[in-house]
């Protein structure tokens, strides 16, 4: 199933006539295809819809970590004693979170109705089984904080996309605009409260736990963070179904997409000093992270 904005479909789709598909939706620069040789050889209106079928994708990222981490991560805290302050925190927290989702589930419903009408997640599919491990993992964040590690990453990364979002607001499509404005307001207060109980939950676990946690973070940034894969390669496929004379090319868009996660320049951008600094400066106090480099080239260890 394709989500091209063809003319006929757009002029039958009462709900996003006023989305304007003539403009970007996000910064070509924050999505994969633009660091392949292959992004340049196609034309301006491939970008162009590869660029939306991209920001559609980044808001179902958003979506997926609001409701798949945050909900239960936030709900397990909140159910147990916790300093005052902290605890109303992370219910704002939560209750934004929930108010973020609608957002972004919103905007894609009004910008694909056929394909967000009855789901929220048309790019990103996880099987069954990922599924349930990653719920009953995001249920027992006292055994596996690696995931507040996560949730700050992804917080204080979603900082700098906003930032990029109002800096060429220009140039994109308002709404995408509008909806990233409001979430970079709330994030600002996000990362505090992810710092806020990481402060209150790494330092009392066990030495033993916090490694083998490090492990787990360095695992899941690899394998689902820094490598094309999946969703990529999706997103490129329905630009191909959309763009019929792009099929011979496609083998070769998938090859230059995999090859990325060989690409340490590529790597580097995606986590570094420029867009995650609080979180390299809280990994330097734990000398359990310094192994993680090889997962994330971006960061180097300020010790060494």
């Amino acid at each position: 199933m394709s989500v091209s904005p063809t003319t006929e479909t757009a002029k039958s789709r009462t709900p996003s006539e006023t989305i304007d598909f003539s403009r970007r939706f996000m910064p070509e620069e924050l999505t994969t295809f633009y660091f392949t040789p292959a992004y340049a050889t196609l034309n301006d209106a491939q970008r162009l819809r590869y660029n939306q079928l991209n920001a559609l994708y980044f808001n179902e990222q958003t979506m997926f970590f609001e409701k798949t981490l945050a909900r239960n991560v936030l709900g397990h805290f909140l159910a147990r004693p916790l300093p005052g302050e902290l605890k109303a925190g992370l219910q704002r927290f939560l209750s934004e979170e929930e108010q973020h989702t609608a957002m972004f589930q919103g905007l894609n419903q009004q910008c694909a109705p056929e394909i967000y009408g009855q789901q929220d997640f048309y790019f990103i599919q996880v099987p069954p089984i990922a599924a349930r491990m990653l719920d009953g993992l995001s249920k027992r964040p006292q055994w596996f904080p690696f995931l507040l590690w996560l949730m700050h990453l992804q917080e204080e990364r979603a900082l700098f996309f906003g930032r990029a979002f109002l800096n060429s607001a220009e140039s994109l499509e308002p709404h995408f605009v509008a909806v990233q404005r409001k979430h970079l307001a709330d994030e600002i207060g996000h990362v505090r409260w992810d710092e806020a109980l990481l402060d209150w939950v790494w330092p009392k676990t066990r030495p033993l736990l916090r490694r083998f946690n490090v492990q787990m973070f360095a695992w899941m940034i690899n394998e689902y963070f820094t490598t094309p894969k999946r969703t990529a390669l999706r997103i490129v496929a329905d630009l191909v179904k959309e763009f019929p004379a792009l099929q011979p090319q496609y083998p070769e868009f998938c090859r230059q997409l995999r090859e990325l996660g060989n690409d340490p320049a590529y790597r580097r951008s995606l986590y570094c000093p420029e867009n995650v600094p609080m979180t390299f400066k809280r990994f330097d106090a734990w000398p359990e992270f310094h192994l993680i480099v090889h997962a994330m080239p971006g960061y180097v260890p300020q010790s060494a």
